[in-house]
């Protein structure tokens, strides 16, 4: 079974992201290797979601990004 992210959900198989610290990838993580806060990690999860469906203009990406994070281990309990 591949290795993903428990923040973002990235696969950590090297091609797009690498595991960083133990779970979690180098875009979570920051210089130090602790996780990003929250909000940061929506931020990019919701411009993630703009480049697979760019024609959606009404989609509130920001809470789609919310909803995404309760079903990622490091944010499920939020």
């Amino acid at each position: 079974m591949s290795k993903f992210c428990h923040s973002c959900g990235i696969p950590l198989d090297g091609q797009i992201a690498k595991e960083a610290v133990e779970d979690f990838c180098n875009y979570c993580v920051n210089e130090k290797n602790e996780l990003k806060p929250r909000s940061e990690i929506q931020m990019g999860v919701a411009e993630w979601l703009k480049t697979i469906n760019p024609s959606n203009t009404d989609g509130d990406f920001i809470k789609r990004a919310d909803y995404y994070l309760k079903s990622m281990p490091a944010w499920a309990e939020e």
